[in-house]
């Protein structure tokens, strides 16, 4: 099995909320069952090993924005250059999953590159977040998180509110989305449904 590859723009020594938490909790335990590779943000580009996970680090190449959409393109750009270099030097990947929107737009490019589906973790939403679509901010958002929704092969939530919440909000449809606990097992099964 090609390893799946997990994108995310935060993860441990980074925290900035509880993504990073979850993540540590579900990924090690799953990287003792299936290859898996990590592709983060980090302070400068660099392979290591985390939690047993082999970890590509991404350097930013602009740490400052004057607004959280163009920063969240230029990361998504450095992700996809790390998650690239991590898929030719292992050799491929089975998936890409990514988690929360802001990593999502990695994992629409590549999916569509490198002919791999994509998954994505949904945890919350613009909607979810901001109770309302009211701004620009908040219209730019929502519209990423639609597209990466749509582009995905599959959605992940936690609950079947936020399933309800997909197909009601953001038109997906609902035999996309899969509702799991986050644990080991769930998660195994899931991917073993994707790769053969």
């Amino acid at each position: 099995m090609r390893p799946i590859v997990h994108i995310t723009w935060e993860y441990s020594p980074y925290v900035v909320g509880a993504l990073s938490q979850e993540l540590g909790r579900v990924l090690p335990p799953l990287a003792r069952e299936i290859p898996l590779l990590l592709v983060v943000k980090g302070d400068m580009d660099g392979v290591s090993v985390v939690d047993g996970i082999r970890t590509y680090k991404v350097g930013q190449s602009v740490r400052t924005s004057p607004h959280v959409l163009i920063y969240s393109h230029v990361l998504n750009l450095d992700l996809v250059r790390g998650a690239s270099n991590a898929v030719y030097e292992s050799g491929g990947a089975s998936l890409f999953h990514s988690h929360d929107w802001l990593s999502s737009i990695a994992g629409v490019y590549l999916a569509s590159s490198f002919k791999i589906p994509l998954i994505v973790s949904v945890y919350s939403t613009e909607i979810t977040r901001a109770h309302a679509i009211s701004s620009l901010l908040n219209m730019g958002i929502y519209d990423v998180e639609r597209h990466c929704f749509h582009r995905a092969e599959a959605l992940l939530v936690a609950n079947e509110d936020m399933r309800r919440h997909l197909t009601e909000h953001y038109g997906v449809d609902a035999g996309k989305v899969s509702v799991l606990k986050g644990t080991t097992r769930d998660l195994l099964g899931f991917y073993h449904r994707w790769v053969k």
